[in-house]
């Protein structure tokens, strides 16, 4: 539609255009001293300011040269700071909260003492127990269905990690909520919640929120694990062991554990890392590589049409500096020039717009469930710069061997 508007538009400008005013050559341009030159006691060289005052003669176009290279470069790097978010997630997931090799989840509550059993399976190094009751949230006219869990205390195996990538541990006593959970009942540090829990004996409890974590994934509310079994009447029970075993025992341990009683299941944490990542790796990929082709042919159009653009209005003028004694790498810095400083200006500019595009992503990606966090690591901003190289190099090969930089390049000095 772009292409479209720019189109007719050029093509409305040739037709009002009457014919002798189209036969009659351009006047000279107006030039001035550019706001560099006018810095006291700052000197710049006649190739530099005949650059930027090309460029200050014609500020729209300058304009949108550089904003079509800044969101290019904002593209990349919208593209591309998904990759980063992954692996802080995983970092966050699996390295930070899940520290044990192995988790083991039972059909129902067990004998916390069911841990001294799974430390005896040869290859078991820790054993650390804890808790998952299904549970409903009731604050006033609003509810919410979620999970208590039950962590140890303190814990080791099993954390929880915020978004800052902090550990968070619940108290003595009382609930750490996620803040989306307490946001959605209205719940305020130090608010009574109702819960009731949806196994077992059903009871109906009332619970203080004592703290707000703002995690990543999941509308959770976490407690002890001994104050949890206190609260619901239970004695000392768990539904969830996590597991630290020797390098190369953990499939040994597997095995062992599936044919213990009461076990509904269990899984490596090196298994379950291994797909999360091939899958993620391959979706990062797909999507980033689509949006940088897209960025690529951004970059590649700007800068040819550009530097095509600039050469057909003043292949005059470059072949006249020619006669008079110019070599063919000033006339391409002259040329070029303009470009190049357009390109430096437009990176940080970019890098500044891919920032707010990717909150913008961020933010319209936020649900209840989920909390993406917005990271973008020096090598992301720094991605784009060789995109531009590139097409900035191709154009400067490209233009001395098109048909006007051809005749402009050969163009005869004085007395040959």
């Amino acid at each position: 539609m772009t292409a479209l508007l720019g189109t007719l538009t050029a093509i409305a400008a040739t037709v009002r255009l009457a014919p002798a005013e189209a036969m009659r050559p351009l006047a000279p341009g107006r030039y001035r001293r550019s706001l560099l030159e006018r810095v006291p006691r700052l000197r710049t060289s006649p190739a530099l300011r005949m650059i930027l005052r090309n460029i200050e003669r014609r500020p729209l176009r300058s304009a949108l040269t550089t904003g079509g290279i800044a969101a290019a470069v904002a593209i990349v790097i919208m593209g591309n700071f998904l990759r980063d978010a992954i692996e802080v997630i995983v970092d966050a997931s699996f390295n930070l909260a899940m520290r044990g090799d192995i988790a083991v989840w039972t059909t129902d509550p067990v004998d916390a003492s069911a841990a001294r059993a799974l430390a005896r399976i040869p290859g078991v190094l820790q054993v650390e127990p804890g808790r998952s009751v299904a549970v409903r949230f009731v604050h006033g006219p609003r509810s919410e269905s979620g999970a208590i869990q039950g962590y140890a205390a303190p814990p080791l195996l099993r954390r929880i990690i915020d978004v800052d990538r902090k550990q968070t541990s619940p108290g003595p006593d009382g609930l750490l909520m996620t803040d989306r959970l307490a946001d959605k009942l209205g719940l305020r540090v130090g608010d009574t919640v109702t819960v009731e829990v949806r196994e077992g004996r059903r009871p109906v409890r009332q619970v203080v929120v004592k703290r707000t974590v703002h995690d990543m994934m999941g509308l959770n509310a976490y407690m002890d694990r001994q104050a949890l079994n206190r609260l619901l009447g239970d004695g000392d029970v768990a539904s969830l062991f996590s597991i630290s075993v020797e390098r190369g025992a953990a499939q040994r341990v597997l095995d062992a554990t599936q044919a213990m009683p009461r076990v509904a299941g269990a899984f490596s944490k090196a298994t379950m890392l291994r797909n999360m990542q091939e899958v993620s790796a391959r979706n990062i990929l797909i999507m980033s590589t689509i949006l940088t082709l897209f960025a690529g042919v951004i970059a590649v159009g700007v800068v040819y049409n550009n530097a095509r653009i600039a050469l057909a209005e003043r292949s005059w003028e470059l072949a006249s500096l020619r006669v008079l004694g110019f070599t063919r790498a000033e006339v391409s810095t002259l040329l070029l020039g303009e470009l190049a400083l357009s390109i430096a200006v437009a990176l940080p500019v970019g890098m500044v717009l891919g920032w707010a595009l990717t909150h913008t992503l961020v933010e319209l990606m936020r649900s209840d469930q989920f909390f993406f966090p917005v990271v973008i690591r020096p090598r992301t901003y720094a991605w784009p710069a060789p995109w531009w190289c590139a097409a900035a190099s191709t154009s400067w090969t490209w233009w001395p061997h098109s048909r006007q930089g051809s005749k402009t390049c050969r163009a005869r000095k004085p007395g040959r």
